[in-house]
């Protein structure tokens, strides 16, 4: 579309030029053919004097001027519907350069103008601040290296506005206020740029998997050294195969419970996890500690888990003992955290999630689709700012693009069974 844009511009200007050129040299030549005055009653006034014959003026004179003048229509005949054809190019060719140029303004405010690139890393892969932690009193605890998350897939995750109300007004008092609206010091347009370069970094769905799964192998090898167990790559995998032998066996259950699932490969796996859920399946403990693992999944900075948002002392490390000299602080924040026990996010833990979700389904679904601004979510009619991301596949039909997701439906039904047992 760009090429027929230039095409058809570079035609325009040529038919502009011929057109300016002709009348140019047709001035020159009206000039050079002008006889200067000798006075009046010594010559006769140009305007009294005989003009051609009828003979000539209707013969070569009239022939040359009816030529030049079928030239210059046949050049704007042609000329003008072909510039006609050419403006849904030059359109699209004005968006699509316009969403370079922004997306190349959002890239130079994101690395040097307001210097995000320091807590959310090289094209948003994930980074850290440094960030003081007081006590309810507003009392100094500890300097923490508090955990950001990557921005490469953050629209998977949530909407546009969504971004852009925390680009706005910040987040967890950690994300400080960017925009006017917020208090900070980005206008509207700036705010407007760094969406189009978020759109530009969006990884594809292979490198989600990558990230997440190296996350989740992690996680297991952790889990089984904590146990005594082998932690090699192989015993990591064959314990992942297990688990998904847990779900087949889950969901064999369910439908032996009840036949007329058969052909129906969702409510299968609905019906398998509310068994998984409510510990009423074999092998269902191995399910909630996979579950936990990707609750807690350190990848990128924990954008692929919940204990970022849920689980007080996750995002800066509070259980480990930092340098006192750096941090501040004499042994860790924390003993030990609490798995859901609530922070940015609410308290999941004591039965909180079976309150405001009644089956399991409903509370995958709600994970997969997020919280989206202005409706409420559960059976409590919580929410309604848009700041639970969703972690399924979004679509954005304004622009006709899906995003991939940043978990599997398997995973967040793993989640889903880990949450309703805290």
């Amino acid at each position: 579309m760009l090429l027929a844009a230039s095409t058809q511009r570079t035609i325009g200007l040529v038919i502009l030029v011929v057109v300016f050129a002709g009348f140019v040299l047709y001035l020159i030549a009206n000039t050079r053919s002008a006889k200067s005055e000798a006075g009046s009653e010594i010559e006769l006034a140009p305007n009294r004097k005989p003009y051609l014959e009828d003979s000539e003026l209707e013969g070569a004179k009239l022939d040359r001027s009816l030529g030049a003048g079928f030239i210059l229509l046949a050049i704007i005949g042609v000329g003008l519907p072909l510039y006609w054809l050419g403006e849904p190019g030059r359109q699209q060719g004005l968006i699509d350069d316009r969403d370079r140029i922004f997306a190349d303004r959002g890239g130079e405010l994101y690395e040097d103008g307001s210097d995000c690139q320091s807590c959310h890393g090289a094209e948003g892969a994930g980074g850290s601040t440094a960030f003081t932690i007081t006590d309810s009193d507003g009392e100094f605890v500890a300097v923490v290296a508090w955990s950001a998350p990557a921005l490469n897939t953050v629209l998977s995750r949530h909407s546009e506005d969504e971004v852009r109300h925390v680009l706005n007004y910040g987040r967890n008092n950690v994300m400080p206020a960017w925009g006017t609206p917020g208090g900070g010091p980005l206008t509207p347009q700036q705010i407007e740029y760094l969406i189009r370069y978020l759109r530009r970094i969006q990884i594809p769905a292979s490198e989600i998997r990558d990230i997440v799964d190296t996350g989740v192998k992690d996680g297991v090898a952790r889990h089984l050294a904590d146990q005594g167990l082998d932690a090699s790559d192989g015993a990591v995998d064959d314990w992942l195969d297990g688990v998904a032998a847990v779900v087949e066996r889950a969901r064999s259950a369910a439908l032996a419970a009840d036949p007329s699932l058969a052909g129906d490969d969702d409510a299968i796996r609905r019906a398998g996890l509310e068994l998984l859920s409510a510990g009423e399946a074999p092998g269902y403990e191995q399910y909630l500690a996979y579950g936990g693992i990707l609750f807690d999944n350190p990848a990128a900075g924990g954008t692929y888990s919940c204990a970022r948002c849920h689980t007080y002392g996750w995002s800066f490390a509070a259980t480990t003992d930092g340098d006192d000299s750096i941090d501040g602080h004499p042994g860790p924040i924390l003993e030990a955290y609490v798995d859901g026990g609530g922070f940015f996010g609410p308290n999941l833990t004591g039965g909180s999630v079976l309150d405001q979700f009644e089956t399991a389904s409903e509370h995958s679904d709600f994970i997969t689709g997020g919280q989206t601004i202005g409706q409420t979510y559960g059976r409590g009619g919580s929410g309604g700012n848009g700041q639970m991301p969703g972690f399924g596949s979004r679509a954005d039909d304004d622009l006709g693009v899906v995003y991939p997701p940043t978990l599997t439906q398997d995973q967040i039904d793993a989640i889903v069974a880990f949450e309703r047992n805290l």
